[in-house]
């Protein structure tokens, strides 16, 4: 798929093409309150599927355009067709009406760059572009889908404009674009000018790539960018050399809002909520201990910790008033394959209610993993008894969600964000 992509987007003359990957959090805390934390995260692509947003530029001769792409494989071609384009609107008194809708993420990055630096707002207005996205990343599926297409926009334009760490005719105000900045500026945009609850670790590591453990303290309450602490971002996967992590990623079918969800957690940590803190403070110590279980690739370990991650997170999210925990689906997903014996857990990744888990396994049984998850999956959807006998506790019409479940198979994404060569 990644090569019938880039073969596609050179075709229509893109003079610029970025790639940018997706993300799974391998210790939650969430997103909500991860100012307080520390966690380890990484970035990662699809082997058939690349899991990615991608974004181009190109000029036109007439006013500016925006295209959205959508992929389809018909037999064993895939085919690309405009899902959706207009005009690009480039009256800043108009930019933030465009927060809602279709187009909501492009506008809120053009403003937010605007804010940010203001070279990249005489360049835009100058040129007429023809702008186009398309993402492999199932919608509202917890893997980081809208900001891996927030930071393909602003590092394409920084690139584009040749801003990406340019430091030449920056005014008093001004930032400097590089990727700590492009995740400053990717939390801003979702969690100040699009109001949707969100924090750092997605926008950090789908920024800089590769398997980290960061910190994100001093962050807790998102001020503005300069008033708080940048993260402090280790790259762990080439100190520990870690080129391979032994996970099965599973898409439950249901999509989510995660600024729903977060939203909720939020409120309920920041006052203080002692039951909530305390089981924060527990995840907080699976996570820095869980650092000594990767160094070492101790993936039995590592299960232990994720197991015991889950345990706590259902805990915490039904405090916080979710009937299911992390939710029905991702419970179910979960239960139906953490016995298989080459699989050391399952966990939720993203914010829950829907949105994906993934499987740590033994390395040399994914395939046969694979195959069995997805056996007990298909059980359950098309016999309503035995979907009725393994989890009498929740509602049949999950069987009809669970049809749309997607797995993939992941690597490690090294270079975060990046251009590709055309």
């Amino acid at each position: 798929m990644l090569k019938s992509i880039i073969k596609f987007l050179s075709s229509i003359n893109s003079e610029i093409i970025v790639q940018a990957p997706s993300r799974i959090n391998l210790i939650n805390p969430l997103d909500a309150v991860e100012g307080d934390f520390w966690m380890p995260s990484v970035a990662i692509n699809g082997r058939e599927n690349p899991l990615s947003a991608f974004f181009y530029i190109k000029k036109r001769t007439n006013t500016s355009r925006i295209k959205f792409y959508e992929v389809r494989k018909d037999l064993n071609k895939y085919n690309f067709k405009i899902e959706y384009e207009e005009g690009i609107n480039k009256d800043l008194k108009d930019v933030k009406s465009k927060f809602t809708g279709k187009l909501k993420l492009f506008y809120a990055s053009i403003y937010r760059f605007y804010k940010t630096n203001s070279v990249f707002w005489d360049k835009f207005l100058k040129e007429n572009l023809e702008i186009g996205i398309l993402t492999t990343i199932p919608q509202q599926s917890g893997l980081g889908g809208s900001t891996a297409i927030i930071i393909s926009i602003l590092y394409g334009f920084a690139k584009y404009f040749n801003l990406y760490n340019n430091f030449s005719n920056l005014k008093e105000t001004d930032f400097p674009i590089n990727k700590d900045i492009i995740a400053e500026m990717a939390t801003k945009i979702e969690d100040e000018d699009l109001k949707i609850t969100a924090g750092y670790s997605d926008r950090y590591v789908i920024s800089r790539g590769g398997l980290c453990f960061c910190s994100y303290y001093g962050k807790l309450f998102h001020k503005e960018l300069s008033m708080e602490p940048l993260a402090i971002y280790d790259r762990i996967d080439n100190t520990y050399n870690i080129s391979k992590l032994p996970i099965i990623i599973c898409f439950s079918g249901t999509h989510h809002k995660s600024g729903d969800v977060h939203c909720k957690l939020r409120k309920k940590y920041l006052q203080n909520e002692p039951k909530i803190l305390k089981l924060y403070e527990k995840l907080s110590e699976i996570a820095w201990k869980s650092r000594f279980a990767l160094m070492s690739q101790n993936w039995k370990l590592l299960g232990k910790y994720f197991e015991e991650n889950t345990n706590i997170m259902n805990l915490v999210m039904r405090e916080t008033g979710f009937e299911y925990g992390i939710g029905a689906v991702n419970n179910i997903l979960i239960k139906l394959v953490k016995d298989h014996p080459d699989v050391y857990a399952a966990k939720l990744t993203g914010a829950g209610g829907g949105g994906s888990v993934f499987a740590l396994v033994n390395p040399g049984k994914m395939e046969g993993v694979l195959s069995y998850w997805k056996k007990k999956l298909n059980e359950i959807v098309r016999n309503e008894n035995t979907f009725k006998s393994k989890f009498p506790s929740y509602p049949l019409t999950i069987r009809s969600q669970l049809k749309n479940a997607e797995f993939f198979r992941i690597e490690i994404n090294q270079s975060g964000v990046s251009t590709l060569k055309i």
